[in-house]
């Protein structure tokens, strides 16, 4: 049971609502003929602009407007070779903008919403090796847009309500489970529902498809996408999971490998020799952030310190922890108490809670002014009725260095009296970071060099920063550990 999920979508926390009325029946981009669909183009628009402000909120966007306008731009490239700008396209497509983003998150994903939102994160952009491989990983997304996908699979769910649509995506949760929707776990009922969405086999082979052609046209080498989806597979097999960009409804990446490479061929014989641009890539990501940020929290011996903010507070033993850009959530291991640390919306810890009890529609037992580490606040008691019986909550909101933050604790009203040490000792430790090492820690990135010699790849490799190891760093360079590089080749390390 994931007590957590259950209690922000009970108590509508963000929630995106949409109403499906019933079956629409509109033309395909891709064909031109009817189809039918779980809600409106103009629906799918208006859905895609409201999430996208919410996904922004929870990953948050990498900070780097050149990397981001690169994106863009080889998006735009493809995306001018797609069905949506062909003349004879259905004229509600035709003049469709498209966003491209570059999502601050380490975790490979590429993924899409309603009405031309199509995100990448830095994870992903670190294990491509070349532009083409970059645009046949955006012209899938394109396609999935155009297709309208989304508002296909959500016509046969049968929901009643229509939110987010990130549909190529799947992720490790904090409670350990593989599900992509736990890291968004203040989005709101309907969001949670249409992220668990799968697209089937068939959708996921057309935007191959698609954006493989789309991407040729464009002038690309679509063989190189090859080796990125063997990374796929090679990560898959490292984590011994499903891997979490490719759902278990995505084919299998093997399958995928041997179906890019034929319609490869195809297109170099319909189109001739095409650009890979490895060198312009490979400058674009010269220096971006490899795995986790420091400075944007990190759970270290028992505390959660953020360098940026300055303020850490403690972890009890044996609880897990997810750090997010919009919140920091703590979980006991075994899934029943839980902490959230977030930013309150107000000038002062009053005007949040009252803002937090207006949004969240709770009832309050208790609320009254506080302090938390010597600083002003107002806490919020509460018992919140769930499927799973009666949960007692409590919002301590306090003022840090001008802004209001907040510690959202709860657990069944059963069980909230042996949880109540661990809130009180997570929350009462909150402090501004005490070791000047902690306060300067740095994120490790990726450092483009040219071997200056021929030689085993793992011979490279030396004082890996924690978390990564050389197979990480090998599948990051589309290249075996063992294998031999070649003097001049260009390689993907690490700096620090």
């Amino acid at each position: 049971m994931n007590l957590e999920k259950k209690l922000l979508t009970g108590i509508g926390l963000a929630a995106v609502m949409w109403v499906l009325t019933g079956c629409v029946t509109e033309p395909s981009a891709l064909t031109g003929e009817k189809k039918s669909y779980g809600y409106t183009w103009q629906q799918e628009l208006e859905i895609g602009k409201s999430s996208d402000r919410e996904l922004i909120r929870e990953m948050g966007l990498y900070p780097d407007d050149a990397l981001s306008k690169y994106v863009t731009e080889v998006g735009e490239r493809v995306l001018a070779q797609s069905n949506l700008r062909e003349p004879d396209t259905p004229e509600i497509y035709r003049d469709l903008e498209f966003t491209f983003r570059v999502m601050d998150s380490p975790v490979v994903n590429a993924f899409a919403l309603p009405g031309g939102f199509v995100y990448v994160t830095r994870g992903l952009l670190a294990h491509l090796n070349n532009e083409a491989q970059l645009a046949v990983v955006l012209g899938h997304e394109i396609t999935h847009v155009a297709a309208r996908h989304a508002s296909q699979q959500a016509l046969k769910q049968q929901w009643g309500q229509i939110g987010l649509v990130a549909g190529a995506v799947i992720g490790q949760g904090i409670t350990g489970n593989e599900n992509f929707a736990d890291q968004f776990l203040g989005l709101g009922v309907s969001v949670f529902q249409m992220l668990t969405l799968k697209y089937g086999r068939d959708a996921e082979r057309e935007s191959d498809i698609y954006g493989v052609e789309y991407s040729a046209k464009a002038g690309y080498a679509v063989g190189e996408s090859a080796e990125f989806f063997n990374s796929l597979g090679r990560i898959s097999e490292k984590s011994g999971q499903r891997l979490p960009t490719w759902q278990s409804s995505h084919p299998d990446p093997g399958e995928r490998e041997s179906r890019i490479n034929r319609l490869a061929m195809e297109m170099k014989q319909k189109y001739g020799d095409l650009k890979v641009g490895e060198a312009e890539y490979l400058n674009r990501i010269d220096g971006l952030v490899l795995g986790e940020n420091p400075r944007q929290g990190v759970a270290l011996r028992g505390k959660f310190y953020h360098p940026d903010l300055d303020f850490q507070f403690d972890v009890p033993e044996g609880w897990r922890v997810k750090n997010e850009a919009g919140r920091v959530t703590l979980v006991d291991s075994l899934g029943r108490g839980i902490v959230i640390f977030s930013s309150g919306e107000g000038n002062t810890p009053e005007d949040a809670a009252r803002s937090f009890v207006a949004s969240s529609q709770v009832q309050p037992i208790r609320s009254e002014s506080s302090t938390l580490g010597g600083n002003p606040g107002y806490v919020i008691e509460s018992v919140v009725s769930t499927s799973n019986g009666p949960v007692a909550m409590r919002n301590e909101f306090f003022t840090y260095k001008n802004s209001v933050f907040s510690f959202l604790s709860y657990a069944s009203s059963t069980e909230i009296d042996a949880y109540r040490p661990a809130f009180e000792q997570i929350s009462g430790s909150f402090e501004p970071i005490q070791e000047s090492s902690i306060r300067n820690l740095q994120p490790a990135r990726l450092k483009v060099v040219t071997a200056d010699r021929e030689g085993a790849f793992e011979s490279y490799l030396s004082d890996l920063p924690y978390g990564l190891d050389k197979a990480d760093m090998a599948i990051i360079n589309q290249i075996a550990v063992e294998e031999n590089v070649r003097r001049g080749q260009k390689l993907k390390l690490v700096s620090q």
